[in-house]
C-alpha cells in the first residue's frame, strides 16, 4: 500500500497528500494486446473510437475462452487536446504490462471538434459518462484518467454517470494529472475561479501535480473545493518538473520506459517512468475512499467561461505586494526599496517563463520600450517564474537586454501577484499601486503604451514627487 499523508491546510481542513510505496504491482513481460472499438452514445448519432491496449474489451467484445481477471484494473484514459498522444501512449502500454488495460479516447477528435480550450470547456461529459457505463459493463474496476483541462469532461461525466447507479463503487475516482478546472483567464492579479463542477463532485479524486507547475501554489485552493463538497481527494506533487511533462516524449516508446532518458530531460523522464505505478497506486487508494451516491447540485452561472481580456486594463489603485529577489548576477531587487521621491514614477513588472512563446514574442518590444524612457521615469523587473539561474542566463542573453532579469524560483512571488497566466505584466506607480495589467503578451514599443505611461509619468509629477537624476533600480 502507499501512504498517505495528512496536512492542514488553509483554514484548519485536512489535506491528504499521497506518498507512493513500491512493489505493488508486478512488471509483466507479455506482449500488450491492441485493438478498438466504436461506442455510440446518445440520440445525435455520436460515436467514440477506443483504442484498447491490453486484455479487456466491451463486455459484447470479450472473448469466453480468454477471460480477463476480473481484479484487472480498466483505465479510461482521454488525451489531451493538442493531440499528442506519443506519450500518453507509451504509458498506456506501461500500464497493460502491469496488467491493467487502457480504453484510450480522443474527445475532440472522436466528436470532430476544434482543438481549442473553449471546445473542451463546453463538452458537459455525455461521452465520458458513456464511456464510464460500458467500462463498469466489464465488470472490472474502472478509473478514469486525463490532463489539463480534459479535466472538466472528465468530472462533468462522472458526475453524470453517478447520477445513473447507486453502485457507485464500481469506479474507483479520476486521477487528474496537472488539472485546470478553471473558468478561463481573469484579469492579471485577479484570482481566478473554478467551473461549477469542481463544488459539484464528491467523487474520489486524486491529484498528481507538477512541482514546477503553473498552479502548483494554487492546489491547496482547489484541494479545499473539492474536499469542501465531501469529495475524499488525495494529491502528490511530482518533484522537479513542470506541466505538461508527459507530452514532452516524441518518440514512441511503447515496449519498454527503460530507454526515455535519451529523449527527455533526466527528471521529466524520471517523473514519467513512475507515472504508471502511480497511477496504479493511485487507483488503489481511491477505491478504498468513500463513494457518494448522492449527486450534488451544480452551480449552472458558474459553469459559464469567463471572456480574457486583451491589452493593458485599467485596475484599481491595488498595492503591490512588494519583494525581495535576486537578479542573475545574485543582486537583490525590491519593489518599493527606496523613498517615493526617489523611485521611477512607474515599474513594468513582467512575470514570465522561457517555455512560454507569447514570453518570448514581447522581449524585443519590452527592450526598446526600456531604453525610450530614463531610469527615473520607467524600469522594467522581469521575473522569471521557476526556472534556475543559468538556465535563465543562458536563455536571455542573445536578448541583450539592459533590464534586470529576477528568479522566483519557488513561483511565492507570483502567487502573491495573482499571476495565473504567461506572460503577465502589471504597470506600478511610485507610490506602489498597480495602475494597469495585462495577461498575454503584447507589443510594448507603441504610441497606445507610450500614452499610458507618458501620462502615468505626468500624474506623478503633478503630485510633486521630485525629479531625480537618473539612477540605477534599487537594490
Amino acid at each position: 500500500m502507499g501512504q498517505v499523508i495528512f496536512m492542514m491546510g488553509n483554514g484548519g481542513r485536512m489535506r491528504q497528500f499521497f506518498s507512493l510505496g513500491l512493489g505493488l504491482f508486478l512488471f509483466l513481460s507479455c506482449a500488450v494486446a491492441e485493438a478498438n472499438f466504436t461506442l455510440p452514445y446518445g440520440t445525435q448519432g455520436n460515436e467514440l473510437d477506443v483504442s484498447v491496449i491490453g486484455a479487456i474489451q466491451p463486455d459484447s467484445q470479450q472473448s469466453a475462452d480468454k477471460p480477463a481477471n476480473a481484479t484487472a484494473p480498466l483505465i479510461l484514459w482521454f488525451t489531451n487536446q493538442y493531440g499528442q498522444v506519443i506519450g500518453e501512449q507509451a504509458l498506456a502500454h506501461a500500464l497493460a504490462r502491469r496488467g491493467a488495460t487502457v480504453w484510450m479516447v480522443d474527445l475532440l477528435d472522436s466528436l470532430l471538434l476544434p482543438r481549442s480550450n473553449d471546445a473542451v470547456r463546453d463538452l458537459q461529459g455525455h461521452s465520458v459518462a458513456a464511456l464510464i457505463a460500458a467500462g463498469v459493463k466489464t465488470g472490472h474496476p474502472v478509473t478514469v484518467v486525463g490532463l489539463d483541462r480534459m479535466a472538466v469532461p472528465i468530472l462533468r461525466g462522472l458526475r453524470t454517470w453517478q447520477a445513473t447507479t447507486s453502485h457507485t463503487q464500481a469506479v474507483t475516482g479520476a486521477v487528474l494529472l496537472f488539472p485546470n478546472l478553471y473558468r478561463g483567464t481573469p484579469v492579471a492579479g485577479v484570482d481566478p475561479s473554478f467551473l461549477g463542477i469542481v463544488s459539484a463532485t464528491n467523487m474520489p479524486v486524486m491529484i498528481l501535480e507538477p512541482e514546477r507547475g503553473v498552479n502548483r501554489n494554487r492546489l491547496g485552493t482547489l484541494l479545499d473545493a473539492l474536499q469542501g463538497a465531501g469529495s475524499a481527494t488525495f494529491a502528490r506533487i511530482i518533484p522537479d518538473v513542470r506541466d505538461y511533462f508527459p507530452l514532452h516524449l516524441h518518440t514512441p516508446q511503447n515496449e519498454t520506459l527503460k530507454s526515455v532518458a535519451q529523449f527527455m530531460k533526466p527528471q521529466e523522464a524520471a517523473a514519467f517512468q513512475a507515472l504508471p505505478a502511480e497511477i496504479l497506486e493511485s487507483s488503489q487508494l481511491l477505491a478504498q475512499a468513500e463513494h457518494p451516491t448522492t449527486v450534488l447540485p451544480l452551480n449552472e452561472n458558474l459553469e459559464k467561461p469567463i471572456a480574457q481580456q486583451f491589452g493593458l486594463v485599467a485596475v484599481p489603485n491595488t498595492p503591490a505586494p512588494n519583494f525581495a529577489l535576486p537578479d542573475l548576477s545574485g543582486h537583490i531587487y525590491r519593489l518599493t526599496g527606496r523613498v517615493v521621491a526617489d523611485r521611477p514614477k512607474v515599474t513594468l513588472v513582467n512575470f514570465w517563463a522561457s517555455w512560454c512563446p507569447h514570453c518570448i514574442e514581447e522581449i524585443p518590444s519590452m527592450k526598446a520600450l526600456a531604453e525610450a524612457y530614463p531610469a527615473n521615469e520607467l524600469q522594467v523587473l522581469s521575473i522569471n517564474f521557476k526556472e534556475s539561474r543559468a538556465h535563465v542566463a543562458a536563455f536571455i542573453k542573445p536578448f541583450g537586454v539592459s533590464f534586470p532579469v529576477l528568479i522566483d524560483r519557488q513561483g511565492d512571488v507570483a502567487a502573491q501577484w495573482g499571476v495565473f497566466a504567461f506572460p503577465s505584466s502589471f504597470l506600478v506607480d511610485a507610490q506602489g499601486r498597480v495602475r494597469y495589467s495585462v495577461n498575454a503578451s503584447i507589443d510594448w514599443n507603441t504610441p497606445q503604451v507610450k500614452a499610458i505611461i507618458n501620462q502615468m509619468i505626468k500624474e506623478q509629477t503633478s503630485v510633486g514627487i521630485k525629479e531625480s537624476k537618473p539612477s540605477p533600480p534599487a537594490k
